[in-house]
């Protein structure tokens, strides 16, 4: 068996093989058309690794590539009806991750269930929280946040501060896991951070709105311009409210302590803590996920996801 990364030529052997394993359930079904796999690999946003034997498929592993942060996303693996599917599936995951880790330094995956909560922990990831499943009412609902940082990428991390964001005991455990980190070099003044694919930029008591874009059921606050961008965030979120959106997003840099705390009397709360998520220069620096209008947390958890989730809002919760 041999794993390679997969080049534009690829793209038609790619697009069959995945209609022809794969029924309309398949999360990505845009990828069963041969020019949207070559206009993605073109345009550097998917990166597929191969499993192949005398020039035959065995498998593909799917990677949503984000170059604002240089990040790796870890999608779908697809494998034929083999015999040593569970050896190609591994094979195609450490592959991914692999790539994530040393070509783009951070790589991430999410686990909707314990069966995949544990197939990447043996592979050595982290969780950092969770995600919501967008607009849902039920935390069952939600995918942990798995992710995998390279500490000896290209790109050095910047030590955190030490402040109640960075202090709770969710934040505390990942932060010790990381041995190296660049001193001295001062954390962004601007929040919240995201992918600049921002939309809309209307006025709001004369200021500017902030910059976000809206996928499915949510929104995701990238930028807030002005001198008080906490203000414009909550009158943003007062103004979607009215139009019946509840789910808003955002990432806000882990020294912004002040807004940390503004934004949580304004309903937003923690779910993910994102190690060298926001990249600036030759720097990363952490982060920290806030969702508004994410569903409730039952008090009994029974599921797995109910209580990893329930775990990492209490580890969250401040002293």
């Amino acid at each position: 068996m041999k794993i390679n990364l997969a080049r534009l030529e690829h793209a038609k052997l790619i697009s069959r093989f995945l209609a022809r394993v794969h029924d309309q359930s398949f999360p990505h079904q845009e990828l069963f058309s041969e020019d949207t796999v070559q206009e993605l690999i073109r345009n550097d946003e998917l990166a597929v690794v191969l499993a192949s034997h005398e020039k035959s498929i065995l498998g593909c592993g799917l990677a949503f590539l984000y170059p604002w942060n240089n990040s790796l996303k870890i999608g779908p693996v697809s494998v034929g009806n083999i015999e040593r599917r569970a050896k190609v599936e591994r094979a195609l995951l450490v592959a991914v991750q692999r790539l994530g880790k040393k070509k783009y330094g951070l790589a991430h995956v999410g686990a909707g269930d314990k069966e995949a909560f544990q197939r990447f922990r043996k592979l050595g990831a982290t969780c950092w929280g969770y995600r919501p499943a967008p607009g849902s009412s039920r935390v069952d609902d939600s995918e942990l946040m798995m992710g995998f940082f390279h500490s000896d990428g290209e790109v050095d991390r910047v030590e955190p501060p030490l402040n109640a964001v960075t202090g709770t005991a969710f934040s505390s455990r990942i932060i010790k896991g990381f041995e190296d980190s660049e001193h001295g070099v001062p954390h962004p003044k601007n929040y919240p951070v995201g992918c600049p694919q921002g939309t809309g930029a209307p006025m709001i008591s004369g200021r500017v709105w902030p910059t976000y874009h809206s996928q499915g059921n949510y929104i995701e606050i990238e930028n807030a311009a002005g001198a008080y961008p906490v203000e414009i965030i909550k009158e943003f979120k007062d103004k979607v409210k009215k139009k019946g959106v509840r789910d808003l997003r955002l990432t806000l840099p882990v020294n912004q302590e002040e807004a940390f705390f503004e934004l949580l009397d304004a309903g937003f709360r923690p779910v993910a803590y994102l190690p060298g998520w926001f990249l600036r220069g030759a720097y990363r620096f952490d982060c920290i996920k806030m969702v508004a209008g994410a569903p409730s947390i039952p008090r009994n958890p029974q599921t797995f996801i109910e209580r990893a989730v329930a775990r990492v809002d209490s580890e969250f919760a401040l002293d």
